[in-house]
């Protein structure tokens, strides 16, 4: 072990621990420089890989896009026209539907026209008030149907309404009183009783007779109105169309549908193409423009670690050699480059033999605030 012991050996031992610590210096920084370096190689190429992603995923977006929009912009000028198209099928359909019911029902509505004219002559022959020949007088004083009962029942709850309303938004305040409240509603009943029992006791009492036959024209007329509302509603739901000349309105419909299922289909299929081959070949012309500058950066990024790692196994044996060569005889405040050469100088100025003795004049000297630089 004593040829392992560096205090006894001379100032060439000394070179070389300075040798090993100048080279342990250099080692840190170019480790230092070479992690730095290593850093800024990742991050430029993370940047890189992340503007070549958002470029390609932006590009096929927006190609993408693009078939869609031309397609869905055919599709809908083609589905505008359908709509157009079916309005016309359907106005024309209506309007022969309608000129069916007005040839069908002729002869109900001649009939209609008919007694109305007959009830107009019973009002004339007999000194009847026209006003009086209409269904709201009918109901109110001949009722003969659910619905007349209806219009006596609104009658009724509009007299009582009435009052109500006149006391609340038209009476001045001076009159909003309980008592004018009961004049009104006894004004509202009086006038709609006294009118009534008047019309019916001069008219509908005076013209019984007539007044019924009157009445009875006007059943007909509900009766064949019922019949043309039936009428109406079995031709409306007649699904035979070939009586309404819809050949040419359906050849138009039909050709329109085939051109929209048709760019339906050609808008799937350019959309598969595009999945399948455009894309790949939109990646693949993207990647070729970054691929040199990203190989780059990678192949040298790759001769950076290894060089690091070179250095970094050199510096950990370097370290290990110091530190157990040179540190335990030392001492870790000795070993500095300044250091060793203070004791160089002190060796070659014949201050000292060995190390040991180097060393023991170093302190001493320091000790007594004396530099021998």
């Amino acid at each position: 072990m004593e040829e392992n012991n560096i205090l006894n050996k001379g100032v060439y031992m000394l070179y070389e621990i300075k040798d090993d610590l100048a080279r342990n210096i250099e080692l840190k920084e170019k480790a230092a420089g070479l992690a730095d370096n290593e850093k800024k190689m990742v991050k430029r190429l993370d940047t890189a890989r992340k503007n070549l992603a958002s470029e390609i995923n932006g590009t096929i977006s927006k190609r993408r896009g693009e078939i869609e929009s031309t397609f869905n912009n055919q599709l809908n000028t083609n589905r505008t026209r359908l709509k157009k198209a079916q309005a016309k099928r359907t106005s024309a359909k209506n309007s022969k539907v309608s000129k069916r019911i007005e040839d069908e029902t002729e002869d109900y509505r001649e009939e209609i026209r008919s007694h109305k004219e007959d009830i107009r002559s019973i009002f004339s022959r007999n000194d009847i008030p026209a006003i009086l020949n209409n269904s709201y007088c009918f109901a109110m004083f001949m009722p003969s149907s659910l619905g007349d009962y209806g219009v006596i029942g609104l009658t009724m709850l509009c007299v009582l309404i009435l009052p109500v309303i006149i006391y609340n938004l038209l009476l001045p305040d001076a009159l909003a009183k309980p008592v004018f409240m009961v004049l009104l509603y006894i004004l509202f009943l009086g006038i709609f009783v006294g009118l009534y029992y008047f019309i019916r006791k001069n008219v509908y009492v005076a013209k019984k007779r007539e007044m019924k036959e009157a009445s009875r024209y006007r059943n007909k007329i509900a009766d064949l109105k019922r019949r043309i509302a039936k009428k109406e509603q079995k031709i409306r739901k007649d699904s035979d169309e070939s009586g309404y000349e819809l050949e040419k309105f359906d050849t138009e419909i039909n050709d329109i549908q085939q051109q929209i299922d048709r760019i339906v289909e050609e808008k799937k299929n350019a959309l598969n193409i595009f999945e399948n081959q455009t894309k790949r070949d939109i990646s693949n012309d993207i990647n070729s423009r970054y691929a040199p500058e990203i190989e780059a950066d990678d192949k040298a990024l790759e001769q950076t670690r290894e060089e690091k790692h070179t250095v970094d196994s050199e510096l950990s044996e370097l370290t290990v050699k110091i530190s157990k060569n040179y540190e335990s005889y030392l001492g870790k405040e000795v070993l500095s480059v300044n250091v060793i050469d203070s004791m160089i100088e002190i060796m070659n100025n014949g201050n000292a033999e060995t190390i040991a003795d180097a060393l023991d004049y170093y302190k001493k000297t320091v000790d007594k605030g004396l530099q021998t630089l």
